[in-house]
């Protein structure tokens, strides 16, 4: 026997509220009073009502159910390890997983939001968004989609963090312990709360340890590989030169490697380097990389959990939840100790 596809009529009569007010409601055309539009919405999720006739086209020809997977980009390595451990975990329960690159486009985001809606994707996973990035369309898109974070800003919505402000006050404490007291951060995009909490692990350690913040030490640019070695060559040739460096990932201590080598200074004898996030680059880089480890595999295993877990009891109301993995921290060949 063939699926039946939920059509406004169905929609219309398990909520008990007219067909007109069920389409105007669905596509955002008219205001009703919120009991009525989260019971239309609630009835539309359950049923699995398709808005349009590709969605339905697109469901009925697939044999396998789609998530979606939003990045902010790809050239990141990080996202690139992620995407890959995700899409393995997705794969054994039957999904595809659909990769939505947004580039820090909220125009690109909200119509791959729309896109997964009206294709009746099961669900999606966000990861690198900021706090004001979307966040009605998440909460619109919430109602047809199960949804999961992976450390990104979206409200209401499960969340796998790991512990970044713990994970960089451990590493930054440890360049001081090594006798560094002139640290400089280089990162970007402070207004992602990961990376917001990074930062302030390095605020943290040097405040507990006495040291003067430099303000030409904290560096911000735009998470553009180009600029962020243009930025890692002026701190290394400043007359002020830090005797360290904490990046703020791997993208970026990997322009600092390059820049190090083109001024012909080395690691860690004329700089020392650290880094976050533990990915396979790190243990490329020659020496090899002091840094904190983000468990990526980890990430992907709870987050894949947590929406499995959302779309077996699409209908149950529960506590949004928030894990957080613990870093590890790993030290290698990057970092000098000094008198």
């Amino acid at each position: 026997m063939k699926k039946k596809y939920a059509t406004l009529k169905d929609v219309a009569e398990k909520s008990g509220v007219s067909i007109s007010a069920v389409s105007k409601i669905l596509s955002g055309k008219a205001d009703f009073k919120e009991e009525t539009k989260n019971k239309v919405f609630s009835v539309a999720k359950e049923i699995g009502y398709a808005p349009n006739a590709l969605a339905r086209s697109i469901q009925k020809n697939s044999g396998y159910q789609m998530i979606g997977f939003f990045i902010p980009n790809i050239m990141n390595p990080f996202f690139a390890e992620l995407v890959n451990e995700v899409e393995k975990r997705l794969a054994r329960h039957g999904f595809i997983l659909t990769l939505c690159i947004f580039n820090d486009s909220q125009e690109k985001l909200k119509r791959f939001l729309k896109m997964l809606v009206e294709t009746r994707a099961t669900g999606c996973i966000i990861a690198g968004t900021r706090e004001d990035e979307c966040e009605e369309d998440f909460q619109a898109a919430k109602r047809f989609l199960s949804m999961v974070s992976i450390q990104a800003d979206v409200e209401n919505v499960d969340r796998v963090d790991v512990t970044d402000e713990a994970g960089t006050y451990e590493i930054v404490s440890y360049l001081i312990s090594k006798g560094h007291k002139k640290i400089a951060f280089l990162g970007y995009r402070f207004d992602i709360s990961i990376l917001k909490n990074r930062l302030a692990g390095y605020y943290r350690a040097l405040s507990e340890h006495h040291i003067e913040v430099q303000d030409n030490y904290v560096i911000e640019g735009k998470h553009d590989p180009k600029e962020i070695y243009e930025r890692a060559h002026q701190l290394l040739s400043s007359p002020d030169r830090p005797t360290a460096i904490h990046c703020i990932n791997e993208l970026v201590a990997s322009n600092v490697y390059l820049a190090a080598k083109d001024i012909g200074l080395r690691i860690p004898e004329d700089i020392s380097v650290t880094g976050f996030d533990g990915i396979s680059i790190s243990k490329l880089l020659t020496p090899q990389l002091t840094t904190i480890q983000d468990p990526v595999d980890l990430l992907a295993q709870i987050a894949v959990d947590m929406l499995m877990e959302q779309i077996e009891h699409v209908n149950d109301v529960k506590e949004v939840k928030q894990i957080y993995i613990q870093h590890r921290f790993l030290e290698r060949e990057s970092v000098k100790e000094i008198k």
